[in-house]
């Protein structure tokens, strides 16, 4: 849906031409503050939490079950949306601890979706976080049903879990991912560092 009013000064938007596309402008020269609406995006994370199960040895993948709409009952990593004042990957790791209680740190970025539809264009990264501390939840919350690690025969087993989250945990429990890992480059003038995540040929077993 596109905007009617500016969310600057309130003037009304009208349809003006800019590089390629028709969009909503507060034009200038009506005393406008010039304000073009670029449509809606959003920027979502996911965090890839992997362990050995303690009697076997065998390495498993940290799901949730929502207990939410959308997708009640469905099965996904623990993630969501990412907030104005944080990072990509402060968002991936806050969001695995207020879903499951576990407290990681972000290890590298294994997987981007960006999709591009009629009314919103939507962003999804999955890091690599190592869990460090904080113990896993084992009641329900208002937001997620349960909490857990899963093999792989177990994952594949799972009717309810979302593509982009099977593809994710099958990959790294059969050694197929590779991760872009942070480094930390200097603003330009005056703008502070910043985190680069740049290809590395270090796998994720390392």
């Amino acid at each position: 849906m596109q905007m009617k009013f500016c969310p600057e000064c309130g003037r009304p938007l009208v349809q003006h031409k800019v590089e390629r596309h028709l969009r909503q402008v507060c034009l200038p020269d009506g005393e406008g503050c010039g304000f073009i609406d670029y449509g809606r995006f959003t920027l979502g994370v996911g965090g890839l939490v992997i362990d050995a199960d303690p009697q076997t040895g065998e390495r498993r993948v940290l799901l949730i079950q929502r207990n939410q709409e959308p997708n009640k009952g469905g099965w996904t990593l623990p993630g969501g949306f990412v907030d104005f004042d944080e990072t990509v990957d402060q968002a991936a790791v806050r969001e695995v601890m207020e879903e499951t209680g576990l407290q990681c740190r972000a290890i590298g970025m294994v997987g981007f979706r960006n999709r591009a539809d009629s009314d919103v264009n939507t962003s999804y990264a999955v890091f690599l976080l190592e869990a460090i501390g904080g113990e896993r939840f084992t009641q329900p919350t208002e937001e997620i049903a349960q909490c857990g690690f899963y093999t792989l025969s177990q994952i594949q087993e799972m009717p309810r879990l979302a593509p982009l989250s099977r593809t994710v945990a099958t990959a790294a429990l059969t050694a197929e991912l590779h991760l872009l890992r942070p480094i930390t480059v200097s603003g330009l003038g005056d703008r502070p560092p910043f985190t680069f995540f740049i290809g590395s040929d270090r796998s994720t077993q390392s």
